[in-house]
């Protein structure tokens, strides 16, 4: 259907060059999930709408139907995140979040949930120190996961289902989630964690960390890397952001973090 004018409330996730002035803008919004709009002109330097296009800006939109592609019509921008263009490892973690909301989200339904969790781990991250951005990425990441339900398995044992609790365990994407140490011989083991890695790996599942445990780089890189897996096996795509990521997280990086089996 088109020709329909609505309006939404949006994080801009992603914008691209469309002819000689446009832009084609990829929004995640609450009432509508992800909406791919027209910017008409937004590239020209008079441009009113231009400054509200960046990413991660958050807008009250309002918007055309039509029939292939939506256009943007009017934003009104409602909140910015300064601090992600401060700190080049910020604004990288935030890219990697909006890459995987990309990949979770949907078109034409509300996605209140994911919307709004995004908006809280955006707001974290913009004022996060530079040595906390690992984990607040990571947790970002596994709490994206979970809204949309395909966080993997952190306190049973994805083959025995039993309870894991301080102690070392394997980590299967195949299945989903961590393996006890007896019954890695049934399943196919991408991970060995130790218990310091289980340990934090579970803390995930939580809606905030404490502050000490925001410390832990090298837990937090290794899980980071760990979790990459599980997106990229899941949706079936790599995950570009996390390139540069790695080149961020270099000088963190210690022989402790997770490795591959």
């Amino acid at each position: 259907m088109s020709g329909k004018t609505y309006r939404a409330t949006g994080i801009n996730l992603r914008r691209m060059p469309l002819g000689e002035s446009d832009l084609l803008m990829t929004i995640l919004t609450r009432e509508n999930g992800l909406v791919r709009a027209v910017a008409r002109g937004a590239r020209k330097a008079n441009a009113r709408i231009g400054g509200r296009t960046e990413q991660f800006v958050v807008n009250d939109l309002q918007l055309y139907r039509g029939r292939s592609l939506d256009q943007l019509t009017q934003a009104e921008s409602l909140r910015t995140f300064p601090g992600l263009l401060q700190d080049l490892g910020r604004l990288t973690a935030a890219q990697y979040l909006a890459e995987g909301v990309l990949q979770e989200a949907t078109e034409g339904q509300p996605q209140e949930d994911l919307y709004d969790l995004l908006l809280v781990h955006l707001e974290r991250l913009a004022v996060t120190p530079s040595h906390q951005i690992a984990a607040r990425l990571v947790h970002g990441v596994y709490q994206l996961l979970a809204v949309g339900g395909v966080a993997p398995e952190v306190h049973f044992c994805t083959v025995s289902h039993r309870p894991i609790a301080a102690e070392s365990a394997g980590f299967s994407v195949e299945a989903g989630g961590l393996v006890a140490l007896e019954c890695l011989s049934h399943e196919r083991v991408g991970f060995r964690l130790d218990i310091e890695q289980v340990a934090a790996l579970q803390l995930l599942a939580d809606v905030d960390l404490t502050p000490a445990s925001l410390d832990w780089n090298y837990l937090w890189i290794g899980l980071e890397r760990l979790l990459r897996r599980h997106i990229e096996f899941h949706f079936d795509r790599p995950l570009r952001a996390a390139t540069l990521l790695e080149i961020c997280f270099e000088p963190l990086a210690v022989p402790a973090g997770a490795s591959p089996q």
